[in-house]
């Protein structure tokens, strides 16, 4: 049998275009389960994700879990903030993760550290500069890529406050709101 070039070549063709496609659907899942649970984060149930995708709020729990899961969860009454300890009362907002809790004031005092601006007299918070100091949300440590703002009592690194940040953003149409 003779293999005939011009078909080689369509087939290595349609071959790569096949690859660029895969990996496009690759993206646009990730975005997707990216995008899903952001919702949940910013508060909205798995029932209400479900109805508005017209899919089942089981498929809604898996797409969460398989993005990261959901472990930030709505405010409690008994909840304060764990870096400067005021009451959901005395903030705008207050987002919970593992056993920690930030307000909107100590993640913008939070940020100014990460963005190397000079803390202030009532801040109590600063960037960790050595140490094997962990985030109290990802549990992960600070590291070259990963600055880390150390609080009186709990740390958050630079990429968790940045998802924090767009869950108020994403909460509040991109201003924060008393």
């Amino acid at each position: 049998m003779v293999l005939d070039e011009e078909q080689a070549k369509m087939a290595k063709a349609a071959g790569e275009r096949l690859a660029d496609a895969d990996r496009a659907a690759l993206l646009a899942r990730a975005e997707y389960n990216t995008v899903v649970r952001r919702m949940h984060l910013g508060g909205a149930s798995l029932r209400e994700i479900g109805a508005a995708l017209g899919i089942s709020h089981q498929r809604v729990q898996q797409i969460v879990d398989a993005a990261g899961g959901s472990w930030w969860r709505p405010r409690k009454r008994d909840a304060i903030c764990t870096f400067c300890e005021r009451p959901p009362s005395e903030v705008q907002k207050l987002l919970s993760g593992p056993n920690v809790f930030i307000c909107d004031g100590c993640l913008a005092l939070a940020e100014g550290a990460l963005a190397g601006k000079p803390a202030s007299k009532a801040a109590a918070l600063a960037l960790a500069n050595s140490g094997k100091a962990e985030c109290s949300f990802c549990g992960k440590r600070r590291s070259g890529e990963r600055p880390l703002v150390i609080g009186p009592t709990s740390n958050i690194c630079g990429d968790c406050a940045k998802v924090c940040r767009q869950i108020i953003e994403d909460s509040s149409g991109g201003a924060v709101k008393r």
